[in-house]
């Protein structure tokens, strides 16, 4: 199997920010520690490989040239309210898929119990659909963007700062990656 990872934003676009966190950092990190769990199964290309910027349409080229089998876009969300005390605070992972994608479907199925396990604190926010994600869009193969937590969750802010919890998320992606695969539960 060829599969793409696809760490968010990067380069000028830090994506989500929060306190001294950036989505880019955090995308890449946990990618990096994905291939590293994947590459001994798979052939596994990164659409960046470091803080540089990278086109939404470039990440989208370099998926169907290389004619992946499976495209992971990675990503953390972020609560647009302004977080005031008393106010609840958006939590949990989801996964978004492209309408009517019946195999997108079926690895976001097969990888929503490690992505849940993230921060098995939070409740999993669902796999959901949408038109609106140009990589989900314009891939020609299975895909799937994984919001992995909000960023400004003062909770989950603090599990992405450590590059241990990092690492983990990748591994346990990774393990979800290996469960659509084999079809069983790791």
């Amino acid at each position: 199997m060829k599969l793409i990872l696809d760490p968010g934003h990067g380069g000028d676009d830090s994506g989500a920010a929060f306190r001294d966190l950036k989505e880019k950092d955090i995308t890449l990190d946990i990618c990096l520690a994905c291939l590293e769990k994947l590459q001994l199964y798979y052939w596994v290309a990164l659409t960046r490989t470091s803080d540089m910027t990278v086109p939404l349409s470039d990440r989208v080229k370099i998926a169907n040239w290389w004619k992946a089998d499976l495209f992971i876009s990675v990503h953390c969300n972020a609560d647009p309210d302004i977080d005031a005390p008393g106010m609840p605070e958006a939590k949990g992972e989801e996964i978004w898929i492209h309408p009517h994608s019946l195999t997108g479907r079926d690895v976001a199925e097969a990888i929503k119990g490690h992505v849940d396990a993230f921060f098995p604190d939070h409740r999993f926010r669902g796999i959901r659909e949408s038109k609106g994600f140009y990589v989900l869009r314009r891939t020609q193969m299975p895909a799937v963007l994984i919001e992995t937590g909000f960023l400004d969750n003062v909770s989950e802010h603090g599990a992405f700062q450590g590059a241990v919890n990092r690492r983990r998320i990748g591994l346990l992606l990774g393990r979800g990656i290996l469960n659509y695969d084999k079809g069983v539960k790791l």
